[in-house]
């Protein structure tokens, strides 16, 4: 920043010029004013996909579960594998083990780009406050 009197460079954080004493006025930052639910809501700041993914992957993991638990314990479902019923219990345990990790990763992989999505939006925002205080991002 440059003193408007002597033209004598300082830093941005210098309140007075070091060369002619000249006092500085303070840096207004615009201030993020708070808003409302639904108004991020309808102005797609506020994301209600991550939520809903929490919700889908709780009733998915319940099903994942309930079928493993059915197919392992079931007496009906072991009528259909008379000739070899293991085979039946541990397509069972391996839907409980397997298919719940699984379901797992797909949700977490969903979320985790509505993450990426939430990070960038924050570098956006610190960017444009350090312009608005005369900072550059760049060296």
């Amino acid at each position: 920043m440059k003193c408007p009197q002597c033209f004598t460079e300082h830093d941005v954080s210098a309140q007075k010029c070091s060369a002619c004493e000249h006092v500085f006025a303070p840096l207004r930052v615009k201030s993020v004013g708070y808003m409302s639910f639904y108004a991020e809501y309808f102005s797609f700041r506020e994301l209600v996909t991550p939520q809903l993914i929490k919700v889908v992957y709780i009733v998915g993991a319940c099903f994942i579960t309930a079928v493993g638990l059915l197919s392992t314990l079931s007496p009906e479902g072991l009528e259909r594998y008379a000739v070899v019923p293991i085979f039946s219990r541990l397509g069972g345990i391996a839907v409980l083990l397997v298919g719940n990790l699984v379901w797992r990763m797909m949700c977490e992989g969903a979320i985790l780009l509505f993450s990426l999505h939430e990070l960038l939006v924050s570098i956006d925002t610190q960017a444009k406050a350090l312009r608005l205080q005369g900072k550059s991002g760049r060296p």
